[in-house]
């Protein structure tokens, strides 16, 4: 019994003993793997550290660049109010004096511009004078038409009136040679008239005229592609030419109502073109007063 008791305490011992070696290497184990995760834990706080210092000298640096960048913007708005400075304040005296010079220039714009239409006016005296408009004389012209003229019995819109003593004759009363070559002539005094009252008011008419003596004649450049259809003559030499006068004493009635756009006439009838004449240069020579 004894020594079975001895055996049987013998085992405990040696089992306790077991059991303690056991949670003594589980201790150790345990310690070992804590003593690991500190390592790691103090190699990454370090590598931290490192990280962190790298991007504090960075923003240090960065930090300097902006306090440099703000020294010399400061720097520069000095020196560029310095410099404007002056020059600023001579804008309000040379705006002074800009003002003063412009009211002098439009004061003699205005004294040249009532120079000019005085001008003008005397320019436009002369041209009448110099191509009187008149109501025509028509004895002569009834006398014609009892000798075998061949006349209608209708008005003549055109005829009423003469420049230089010289009728312009509408194209479908036109029945002799000597009644073609007055018109003709009369016709070209109006396109030097019409084009030295252009020239002299400096406005490009829309139709161009080409006075050439008895020979004018009046250009259309809107339309018509060939050079022949673009040019209307102011004569008639034969009866196939009555429509191509008709068309170009339309096209000059035309400059002419222009000229008087120009100068506030609106109302214009365009069959009465000696009598727009007179009052074109009627109302250029009222300019003068206007001014």
């Amino acid at each position: 019994m004894l020594v079975k008791t001895v055996l049987t305490n013998s085992k405990e011992a040696t089992r306790q003993t077991r059991t303690s070696t056991d949670e003594s290497l589980q201790r150790a184990r345990r310690v070992q793997r804590l003593r690991q995760q500190v390592s790691a834990t103090a190699n990454r706080v370090s590598e931290l550290r490192q990280k962190l210092s790298h991007h504090t000298r960075r923003v240090e640096a960065a930090s300097d660049a902006v306090e440099a960048l703000t020294e010399r913007k400061a720097a520069a708005e000095y020196r560029v109010h310095g410099k404007l400075e002056p020059e600023l304040q001579r804008v309000p005296d040379q705006i002074t004096r800009s003002v003063v010079k412009l009211r002098q220039d439009r004061i003699i714009l205005e004294d040249l511009s009532a120079m000019l239409a005085r001008q003008r006016a005397v320019v436009a005296q002369q041209l009448l004078f110099i191509f009187p408009i008149d109501i025509a004389d028509i004895s002569s012209k009834e006398e014609g038409d009892d000798d075998g003229g061949g006349g209608s019995g209708e008005k003549d819109v055109y005829g009423g009136w003469s420049i230089c003593g010289m009728r312009v004759i509408g194209p479908e009363y036109i029945r002799r040679l000597r009644d073609s070559e007055e018109t003709a002539a009369a016709l070209g005094l109006v396109a030097r008239l019409v084009d030295a009252v252009s020239r002299l008011v400096f406005t490009p008419l829309r139709y161009p005229v080409m006075p050439r003596g008895s020979r004018s004649a009046i250009c259309n450049l809107v339309t018509g592609s060939a050079a022949a259809s673009s040019e209307w003559p102011l004569f008639m030499l034969r009866v196939n030419d009555r429509p191509r006068l008709h068309m170009a004493l339309r096209l000059l009635t035309v400059c002419v109502e222009q000229l008087l756009c120009q100068y506030g006439v609106v109302d214009v009838d365009r069959h009465q073109l000696l009598p727009n004449l007179v009052q074109l240069l009627l109302a250029i020579e009222g300019c003068s007063f206007a001014q």
